[in-house]
């Protein structure tokens, strides 16, 4: 039987010693003979601790000993990067690289470089010719090299270079973490799900790839199948909580609140107290109108992390469901102390505001919110609707056309559109919307009626929509 290699003696005790003989010889003011790599063992030490001062002595001190060594010129490269001398570290790096125009480590460090000076292009020429030099670590390479096209953008080229990393190393969870993200910010969810049913196919007991598939399902609404991938992700490794967390959202977005809450508990007991999962378990038994267990969640949220906007959020919205409105509001005005940009907490607070009858700050809340997020199509709704309370039609509808931009074709912004203009009086423009909006959406027209029942009785608006249906 083949037990591998015998184990080596440990770098980092090598590393220690040496450390401590140096720091010796320093301190009692003597000059002890080091070799090249004992003094790399030591400026590494000090470089991973960030003490530059002390790594720049060790290598003056070092070059003094051993004058003209290539590995002490190629840690002065470490060391200038280290403090920020970045053009300065590519001269060292270019005159490395004559003498050892082979040597993989320069192309690296350069990439790196690079990559901080966010020269892109030259870092990906850089990674390729670390790839074309390099014997081992190929996964890493082309890992690095994905995030230089991510830097760019050109999330295919990522892609490809993570695929070819999985090929080199298919244990490597790093890059199925990366190859997942990947494929989220290109929003290529059917060739995610393609590439890890056959991964796992493949390799059957990676659970993070089971995970990967299991976020994929999700995002394309397949939950029940995205249940299932996650399940097994958990069968692999019992203790993984983000796959119990992800079931746990999914479970929720079903429903299934009872069984969120136990898949929340148990990430809970694997990664101890978070914010976001008290937060989460909140929203469980706020949509149970549990409303008293929602606030002690909610309130433990806060307890471990007094900027969690989201529990500030659902602390006022149950609250206002209980009848607290008064309170429920400082709730959600601390959420916009706590996070002044954020979508929702000016979103509900905005609207709070209106039911309150304070229909400047209201106005002024939701203006906020309409420039911030314009893609947020509530705020403009709700904006709208405050301006048809409290003055006309009219104003209602200026205000609608302001997000039009952004949410022309969708079917809600639409019929809602329609219900103003008939509002209005303006029933020849308003029966060429619905017109337009029967066409490309017939069955959301449930919106106009709900929003003005009145068109029910309006014998133009039920003609088109009895024309339209299919």
């Amino acid at each position: 039987m083949n037990e591998g290699p015998l184990p080596q003696p440990g770098r980092e005790d090598d590393q220690e010693q040496c450390v401590q003989r140096y720091e010796a010889m320093v301190r009692d003011h003597q000059h002890l003979f080091f070799d090249v790599e004992e003094f790399e063992l030591i400026i590494d030490h000090y470089l991973d601790h960030s003490d530059l001062r002390r790594a720049r002595e060790v290598l003056e001190f070092a070059q003094r000993q051993h004058p003209g060594s290539v590995d002490l010129t190629y840690c002065e490269a470490q060391v200038l990067m280290a403090s920020g001398r970045l053009n300065k570290a590519l001269e060292v790096l270019d005159a490395l690289e004559k003498l050892e125009p082979y040597n993989e480590d320069i192309h690296l460090h350069k990439a790196g470089i690079f990559s901080q000076l966010r020269n892109y292009r030259r870092a990906v020429d850089h990674y390729k010719r670390a790839l074309d030099l390099a014997e081992e670590g190929l996964d890493e390479i082309y890992l690095d090299l994905a995030f230089e096209y991510e830097n760019l953008e050109e999330f295919e080229e990522a892609i490809a270079c993570l695929q070819k990393a999985l090929e080199t190393n298919p244990e490597n969870e790093a890059v199925l973490y990366e190859l997942a993200y990947c494929y989220d910010l290109a929003e290529a969810h059917e060739a995610s799900l393609s590439y890890f049913r056959r991964f796992t196919n493949e390799h059957p007991y990676a659970f993070v790839a089971w995970y990967n598939l299991g976020n994929t399902l999700a995002r394309m609404e397949k939950l029940e199948e995205s249940n299932e991938a996650l399940d097994l992700a958990i069968a692999i490794d019992q203790r993984f909580s983000s796959a119990y967390f992800s079931k746990a959202r999914n479970l929720l977005q079903q429903g299934r609140y009872e069984e969120a809450i136990s898949c929340y508990q148990d990430t809970l007991e694997f990664d101890g107290p978070q914010a976001i999962t008290f937060s989460y378990i909140g929203e469980c038994y706020e949509k149970m109108e549990r409303f008293e267990a929602a606030l002690i969640h909610y309130d433990q949220a806060i307890a471990l992390d007094p900027t969690w906007v989201d529990a500030w959020i659902g602390r006022g919205i149950v609250k206002d469901l209980q009848g607290r409105g008064p309170e429920g509001l400082k709730d959600l005005e601390q959420a916009t102390r706590v996070v002044p940009d954020h979508g929702d907490a000016l979103y509900y607070y905005g609207t709070a505001l209106g039911r309150a009858g304070r229909h400047e700050e209201a106005q002024a809340t939701l203006t906020r919110l309409n420039t911030l997020e314009p893609q947020h199509l509530d705020g403009w709704l709700d904006h709208a609707d405050l301006l048809l309370r409290i003055k006309d039609a009219e104003a209602a509808l200026k205000k609608l056309r302001e997000g039009e931009l952004v949410h022309k074709l969708n079917p809600i912004f639409r019929y809602r559109m329609v219900s103003y203009l008939l509002r209005a009086g303006r029933e020849q423009q308003a029966l060429l919307e619905l017109e337009e909006a029967l066409v490309n959406d017939h069955a959301a027209h449930t919106h106009l009626l709900q929003h003005f029942p009145e068109a029910a009785d309006m014998p133009q608006v039920m003609h088109l929509v009895e024309l339209y249906r299919r």
